[in-house]
């Protein structure tokens, strides 16, 4: 008997405005990917977005891990192939292989840990233990999940070493069908706010951009804590948490701003980027001492 594999779970195109400053899809276009095709591998075990409406069931996203591998630039060609890796009572682990089929290559993994309100239906958790298949090494966390982010409040956020990056409303096309800010768009506050972080840590994006130097995000991991909603008011607050000659690893907290309350926390692993030739660039001394001294106190 053949072992399970990945199932087609989701296909498109990379658009211009999908793209960054390194004229490359931008992270929150893969959690995008990951989390429409992460309803199509639920429908294919039985328990789609329909089954779950006739159920009174509800599934939320508790984490997406997301390895970037490759780059995607405009008009190259996207798919997603996906698979459980683990089934609990009420959560499931979805491997996603997002490859670039015009080049034979796997463009990023992601990982994501889904959980129903309830338990899952006894045939759906059937099917996916049956369609279960290894989670592979390649796709393990390798730089994230280290760090123990504390429950912190807005007020406390000061504290740490934590500065604003971004303050924001949610609104309502931003939001799924339950009105629930979409995980995409968490990955998109936090892109939204880097350029003011490495200006925080002592870099001049601008100057940075015009000697065609930008950044990059090699990994990532989100914790989805409390649901925001269309209509509310969002803060990011953000900190280099350690850095090597050439990464860096960041954490953002975004915050629900009228309570105060902790709606995600994420890691993101970060380098420069030379655009002219696109590779990895080296901090000088002079650049780490100073981040040295911007490192926060978790």
């Amino acid at each position: 008997m053949s072992s399970p594999a990945l199932i087609p779970t989701f296909s498109t195109a990379v658009n211009t405005w999908q793209c960054d400053e390194n004229n490359h899809l931008n992270v929150q276009f893969y959690t995008e990917f990951a989390h429409e095709a992460s309803a199509s591998l639920l429908a294919h075990l039985g328990f789609g977005p329909r089954a779950q409406r006739s159920a009174g069931s509800i599934s939320r996203p508790v984490d997406d891990h997301v390895r970037y591998l490759r780059e995607f630039r405009v008009v190259e060609p996207v798919e997603v192939h996906s698979a459980p890796v683990e089934v609990g009572e009420r959560d499931l682990v979805a491997y996603h292989e997002v490859r670039n089929p015009a080049k034979g290559e796997v463009a990023a993994t992601i990982r994501r840990r889904i959980e129903c309100d309830r338990p899952w239906p006894a045939a759906f958790r059937a099917r996916a233990q049956a369609a279960c298949v290894p989670f592979p090494e390649s796709a393990r966390p390798r730089s994230v999940g280290k760090l123990a982010l504390p429950d912190l409040t807005l007020a406390e956020a000061p504290a740490i070493g934590l500065v604003e990056v971004g303050r924001t409303q949610i609104t309502p096309d931003e939001c799924d069908e339950r009105g629930d800010f979409l995980p995409r768009h968490h990955f998109g506050r936090y892109s939204d706010g880097a350029p003011v972080l490495w200006n925080h840590m002592g870099f001049d994006r601008a100057a940075m951009q015009e000697r065609q130097e930008g950044s990059v995000v090699v990994e990532m991991l989100n914790r989805y804590r409390r649901p925001l909603k269309a209509g509310d008011l969002a803060v990011v607050m953000s900190g280099l948490a350690s850095f090597t000659d050439k990464t860096v690893v960041f954490t953002h907290f975004l915050f629900e701003a009228e309570s105060g309350t902790l709606a995600a926390c994420a890691e993101a692993v970060g380098m420069k980027f030379d655009q002219k030739i696109r590779k990895i660039m080296t901090f000088p001394a002079e650049d780490r001492a100073r981040m040295e001294a911007r490192r926060l106190r978790l």
